[in-house]
C-alpha cells in the first residue's frame, strides 16, 4: 500500500491534476510549526526565528528531531472530500556523500486541533492518525525550492470533519525513514506567498 502511495504522491508533483480543477478550493494553512526534540523539547518555534518548518529525523527524539504541524480551517458547506492537495515549499538539503539520496515525507491525520502555534514543543507531541500521503523528494541541488502537490487521502481527511463546529484539520509532516537526509519549508510568518495550502474538490 505504501508503494502504491509513494508512486501517486510522486506523480502529482508539477501540475495539477484532473481530481483538482478550476471550481477547487484553495484553502492556506492558519497556523504551522515545527517541534524540536532534545535540550530543547521545551522550546516553541511557530513564531519564532528561525521562520520555518523543518522536517528532520522525526521518530528519533535529540536536538535534531524534528516535526511540521499544518492547521488548516474549512468553509462550512465542505462535509465530504472527494480530492485534497497539499501544496508545499519544499527545500530538501544537500548531502555530499549520496547527492542521489532521497528525502521521504510522511502526512498524517492528526486529530488533535488544541494546538497553538506559538505554544506547541516536543513536549506537547500530537498523536498521529492515519497516514495519508506520502512522497520521496530528490535534493534541491541547486538550493532552491520545490513546489510540491501532494495527492491526499481525502476519505480520511473528511474524518476529521465533525459537523459544522469543528471545521479545523491537522496534518503533521514527518520524516520516519531517516537517511540523513532533512527538509525545510516556508512558513506563513516568513513567506504569505509561499505559505503552505490545500486545494479541496
Amino acid at each position: 500500500m505504501k508503494t502504491l502511495q509513494k508512486i501517486s504522491a510522486l506523480f502529482f508533483i508539477g501540475a495539477c491534476t484532473c481530481a483538482i480543477n478550476a471550481q477547487s478550493q484553495k484553502i492556506t494553512v492558519s497556523e504551522d510549526a515545527f517541534i524540536q526534540g532534545g535540550e530543547t523539547s521545551g522550546t516553541a518555534f511557530g513564531q519564532s526565528t528561525p521562520k520555518n518548518l523543518r522536517i528532520f529525523n522525526s521518530k528519533s527524539d535529540n536536538k535534531y528531531s524534528r516535526t511540521t504541524y499544518l492547521k488548516f480551517t474549512l468553509p462550512k458547506k465542505i462535509e465530504n472530500l472527494k480530492a485534497v492537495e497539499l501544496n508545499i515549499n519544499l527545500k530538501v538539503y544537500k548531502s555530499d556523500e549520496d547527492p542521489k539520496a532521497m528525502f521521504n515525507l510522511q502526512i498524517y491525520a492528526v486529530e488533535n486541533d488544541t494546538w497553538n502555534e506559538a505554544t506547541i514543543t516536543w513536549n506537547d507531541t500530537l498523536e498521529l492518525g492515519s497516514l495519508v500521503g506520502e512522497i520521496e523528494v530528490p535534493q534541491s541541488l541547486d538550493d532552491k525550492n520545490q513546489n510540491l502537490k501532494i495527492k491526499l487521502n481525502a476519505e480520511e481527511i473528511s474524518k476529521l470533519v465533525d459537523g459544522k463546529k469543528d471545521r479545523e484539520i491537522t496534518l503533521a509532516l514527518l520524516n520516519s525513514n531517516f537517511n540523513k537526509i532533512g527538509g525545510m519549508a516556508a512558513s506563513k510568518e516568513q513567506s504569505d506567498k509561499n505559505a503552505s495550502f490545500l486545494l479541496i474538490d
